[in-house]
């Protein structure tokens, strides 16, 4: 009975947790802005099921002991283009919220936008660099 519950609350919060990610991708349209910003349009619905796909896949492997092993080389690859698509979905979501604009104009810092920007793009690298050569 116990193992059911277990399974049953598992599920629940996966349809939750999974139920607001489509929400927040869908209502903001984070996908189309994606590809409208990087002229690839045509491709929406590769993105879309890719990004179901890999929600799928990752939701499975950590619920399980199932691993992959890759060379190093390949890791690097993967993890830069997963870096590029993090880096790109977050900054479409900081388009489509206009963080930026309202951040600068409550902090008055007008001349400082690009140097913000920097800051943002060299934290997330150095912060992806530091998770994959620590954790790996």
């Amino acid at each position: 009975m116990r193992n059911l519950l277990v399974v049953f609350l598992g599920f629940s919060n996966g349809i939750v947790v999974g139920s607001g990610i489509v929400a927040l991708l869908t209502l903001l349209d984070i996908i189309p802005r994606l590809a409208q910003l990087t002229k690839t349009y045509k491709y929406i619905a590769l993105y879309e099921n890719i990004i179901v796909t890999g929600a799928t896949l990752a939701a499975f492997s950590s619920l399980t002991n199932t691993s992959i092993h890759f060379n190093t080389y390949f890791v690097i690859i993967i993890g830069f283009f997963m870096g590029t698509f993090i880096g790109m979905l977050a900054s479409a979501l900081a388009e489509v919220m206009n963080v930026i604009p309202v951040v600068v104009r409550r902090f008055k810092l007008d001349g400082y936008v690009i140097y913000i920007l920097y800051a943002l793009v060299f934290g997330k690298v150095l912060g992806s660099l530091l998770h994959w050569f620590i954790k790996h």
